[in-house]
């Protein structure tokens, strides 16, 4: 399925790269249900989540910068993607 990375910003940490919000790409890998550690840092229990591998093309990430061909997988929890 083609994602969206959430544009947000919450004042408390996340493992959602500021270079990757916002940006397109492709889950490529399911890799279940786990604990959402932006929550069960903060003392909000466990929370379990599915966390997905996503591709994003270097380009979409970096534009002109990017090297075409290459891409980029982050592993995101649910909570921080959209459809595209």
């Amino acid at each position: 399925d083609r994602v969206r990375a959430r544009v947000m910003n919450p004042t408390t940490h996340t493992r959602l790269p500021r270079y990757a919000r916002g940006r397109a790409g492709t889950i490529v890998r399911v890799h279940g249900a786990h604990i959402l550690p932006d929550t069960h840092a903060h003392g909000g229990g466990e929370d379990p989540q599915w966390l997905y591998s996503v591709s994003f093309d270097a380009n979409e990430l970096w534009g002109d910068d990017g090297k075409a061909g290459d891409e980029v997988l982050i592993d995101l929890w649910e909570p921080y993607l959209e459809p595209a």
